[in-house]
C-alpha cells in the first residue's frame, strides 16, 4: 500500500470508511484532505486523498521491527541442535537456520570461547548434514526455563516467551508474575493463559497474555437544519424571455416562532487503560453550537434555533440568519443614494447610472439598470435587464437572470440565463443559457466553465464574437501559483543536490571541518524535504490538469445559427467560423473541436 490513497464518490462517510478499512484504522488515525467538493441539491461528489498520520506511521514501523526480531529469536520449525563432547561443542543445523538464529542460540546456552569460522563455511556451501565444531570443550551449563516479556509500542499489548530449560527448572506461574511485574505490565492478565503455558511447558512460543482496553471516542454533536440549507436554486426564463417568477423559489419564508435548526449534542469518550495500569484519556465528541446569525434565538434548552422575526432564512459563512427585505419604491437615484443591505434588496423601479447596490441576500430589480454597479452574495434578478453603457457592472455569488444583457461586465459563479446579451464582457462560474424569444449572443466575450447554449451567436455582419467554454477562473490561479511554486522548489532542489555533491566531494578528498559536516547534514535533509515537496507539487498539478480536461469536455449549443467573425475556444483549442452554420454543436475530442448536430 502507497503512503495515501485518493478516493472519489459520493458519500463522504462511506470514502472515509474505505480508508479505515484499507489502512486498518481508526478515523482519528487519518489525515483526510479534500482535493474536490462538489454539492448540488439532487447529487453530491467528493474526491478525496487519505494518509497516515505521522505517529501512526512510526508506529506501525516500530511493529513491524518488533514482530521480526521475534521471528528471529523464536526458532519454531527451525531444526538446530547442540553436542557436547570431550574434544569441543557441535552444533547441527538445517537450512532454515540463519546465523542470527545460531547467536541467539549461543547467548541463551552460555557457551564460551566460540568460533564460527567453519560453520560460517558450511553455511556457505550448503553442508547441513555434519556436525560442526564451534567452542573448545565444556561443560554443558544447567540452564533453568526463562520468561521474556515484549511490550508493544502502544502499551496496548503484552507477550511472553518461555524459553525450555537445559537441565534446570522448568518455568512456574511466580517466575512469569515476576517477569510481566519487571516489565511494568499490571492491568488485564489473562491468568489462565499463565496456568496454561506453565501445565503445558509451552516453551519457545510467542504468546498473547495481557490486552489493554481501547479509548472510545464520543459521537460528535450534530445540527439538524429544518429548511433547504444547499443553496441550490432552479430558476428559469420561459420561450418568451419572461421570468417564471411563480417557479423561482428564491425565498425561504419563516415566521416568528419557526424552528430553524435542531442540536443533536455529541458524547463523552470512555476512558481505555494500558497493560501498565496507564489510563488513555478519550477525545469526546466535537461540540457543536447552534449557528445563531441575525434575528434568531435559542431556545430555553439549548438544542433548538428559533426564528426572532418574520423573513428569509439563509445560511451565510456557516450563520443561519433571518433576513426582512429591503424595498425600494421607486429608483435607486439621489432620494436613495447607495445601497447596503444585509438581506434581499427589492428595487420597483430603475437603477440609474453611477449608483451602488450591495446586498447579503438577493437582489431583484423590476426596472432597468442603466451604468450602475450591483453585488450581491445571491442571486440577481433584472426582469427588464441592464443597459450597462460600458459602466455597468454586476457581480453574484449565486445565479443571474436577465431579461437583457448590453455594454456591460458580467462576473457570476452560477449560472447565466437571459434573452439577450450583447457586446459585454462575460464570466460565469457553471452554464449560460440564451434561449428566449431572441436567444442571441453577439460582440465581447464569453468566458464560461461548464457549457454555452444559445439560438444566435453572432451578427450577418460578422461582429466579433468570442465563446469560450472550460474555463476556471479559480482554479487556473491556484494553477498558476502551484506552477510557480513548482518552478521555486525546482531551483532550489538543484542548487541543494550541488551543495550534497559538493562537500560529498570534499569529504572524500579530506577530513570535513565540523561546521561543514553540520552543513552537509541540513543539506541532505533539505535535499530529501525538497524532494517530497516537488512530488506533492507534481501531484497537484496532474490532479489540477485532469479537472481542466473535464472542463474542456464542456459543449457549446446552437440550436438556430452561427455567423462569421465568431470565434469558438474549448479548453486549448480553437476555431475560427468562417461561414454560417444552423443546427450545431461543439465538442472537444482529441485536441480538437468538433462538430455535431444539435443536441439539446
Amino acid at each position: 500500500m502507497g503512503d495515501f490513497i485518493v478516493l472519489e464518490g459520493k458519500d463522504y462517510e462511506k470514502l472515509v470508511e474505505e480508508g479505515m478499512k484499507k489502512f486498518q484504522v481508526g478515523k482519528d488515525e487519518l489525515h483526510i484532505e479534500i482535493l474536490e467538493s462538489k454539492k448540488s441539491l439532487f447529487a453530491s461528489y467528493f474526491k478525496i486523498k487519505i494518509s497516515l498520520e505521522a505517529d501512526k506511521k512510526i508506529q506501525l514501523a516500530e511493529n513491524q521491527i518488533s514482530e521480526l526480531l521475534d521471528k528471529d529469536l523464536n526458532l519454531g520449525s527451525k531444526e538446530l541442535l547442540f553436542d557436547y563432547k570431550p574434544d569441543g561443542v557441535y552444533i547441527h543445523i538445517n537450512k532454515a537456520v540463519t546465523m542470527v538464529d545460531v547467536v541467539a542460540q549461543i547467548d541463551l546456552k552460555k557457551i564460551n570461547n566460540v568460533n564460527l569460522d567453519k560453520l560460517k563455511q558450511a553455511m556457505e556451501i550448503g553442508n547441513y548434514d555434519n556436525w560442526i565444531p564451534i567452542a573448545d570443550a565444556q561443560e554443558e551449563k544447567q540452564l533453568d526455563s526463562t520468561c521474556s516479556v515484549r511490550v508493544s509500542p502502544d502499551f496496548m499489548q503484552a507477550h511472553i516467551l518461555v524459553t525450555e530449560p537445559v537441565g534446570g527448572e522448568d518455568i512456574t506461574e511466580k517466575a512469569i508474575y515476576e517477569a510481566l511485574k519487571e516489565k511494568g505490565v499490571v492491568f488485564n492478565i489473562n491468568q489462565e493463559e499463565v496456568r496454561q503455558t506453565v501445565l503445558l511447558k509451552t516453551y519457545g512460543r510467542e504468546l498473547l497474555i495481557a490486552q489493554g482496553i481501547e479509548q472510545q471516542p464520543g459521537k460528535d454533536s450534530e445540527l439538524h437544519y429544518h429548511f433547504d440549507a444547499s443553496g441550490e436554486k432552479t430558476i428559469s426564463i420561459d420561450k418568451d424571455g419572461k421570468v417564471n417568477y411563480r417557479e423561482l423559489s428564491l425565498i425561504k419564508n419563516v415566521e416568528k416562532g419557526h424552528r430553524l435548526v435542531t442540536l443533536i449534542p455529541g458524547t463523552k469518550g470512555i476512558p481505555g487503560k494500558t497493560v501498565q495500569g496507564t489510563d488513555i484519556s478519550a477525545k469526546d465528541g466535537k461540540k457543536l453550537a447552534l449557528p445563531r446569525g441575525k434575528n434568531t434565538e435559542i431556545s430555553e434548552d439549548g438544542l433548538e434555533l428559533i426564528a426572532s422575526i418574520d423573513g428569509e432564512v439563509k445560511l451565510l459563512d456557516g450563520k443561519v440568519n433571518v433576513f426582512s427585505v429591503y424595498e425600494v419604491k421607486h429608483n435607486v437615484d439621489n432620494s436613495t443614494g447607495n445601497i447596503r443591505f444585509n438581506g434581499k434588496v427589492l428595487v420597483m423601479g430603475n437603477v440609474i447610472t453611477g449608483f451602488e447596490i450591495e446586498a447579503e441576500g438577493d437582489v431583484e430589480v423590476y426596472g432597468v439598470v442603466e451604468g450602475a454597479i450591483i453585488r450581491s452574495n445571491g442571486n440577481i434578478i433584472l426582469h427588464r435587464g441592464i443597459q450597462g453603457m460600458n459602466k455597468g457592472d454586476l457581480y453574484c455569488e449565486g445565479d443571474l437572470i436577465a431579461k437583457f444583457i448590453e455594454n456591460s461586465r458580467i462576473d457570476v459563479k452560477g449560472n447565466i440565463q437571459s434573452d439577450a446579451i450583447m457586446h459585454s464582457q462575460i464570466y460565469c462560474g457553471k452554464r449560460l443559457e440564451a434561449t428566449g424569444r431572441k436567444g442571441l449572443l453577439v460582440g465581447g466575450f464569453f468566458k464560461v466553465s461548464d457549457e454555452i447554449k444559445a439560438k444566435v451567436i453572432g451578427s450577418p455582419m460578422a461582429t466579433v464574437t468570442e465563446v469560450e467554454v472550460g474555463t476556471n477562473p479559480d482554479l487556473r490561479k491556484k494553477y498558476d501559483a502551484v506552477k510557480l511554486e513548482q518552478k521555486q522548489v525546482a531551483e532550489n532542489l538543484d542548487k541543494t543536490a550541488k551543495a550534497v555533491d559538493l562537500l560529498t566531494k570534499i569529504s572524500k578528498a579530506g577530513e570535513l571541518p565540523q561546521d561543514k559536516k553540520v552543513l552537509l547534514g541540513k543539506s541532505i535533509q533539505l535535499k530529501l524535504q525538497l524532494s517530497q515537496k516537488a512530488e506533492q507539487l507534481k501531484q497537484e498539478l496532474v490532479e489540477m490538469e485532469k479537472h481542466f480536461e473535464e472542463l474542456t469536455k464542456g459543449k457549446i449549443k446552437v440550436s438556430d445559427v452561427i455567423y462569421p467573425g465568431s470565434r469558438i475556444i474549448i479548453g486549448s483549442s480553437m476555431m475560427y467560423i468562417k461561414d454560417s452554420m444552423k443546427y450545431i454543436t461543439f465538442y472537444r475530442a482529441n485536441a480538437e473541436i468538433k462538430i455535431l448536430s444539435y443536441e439539446d
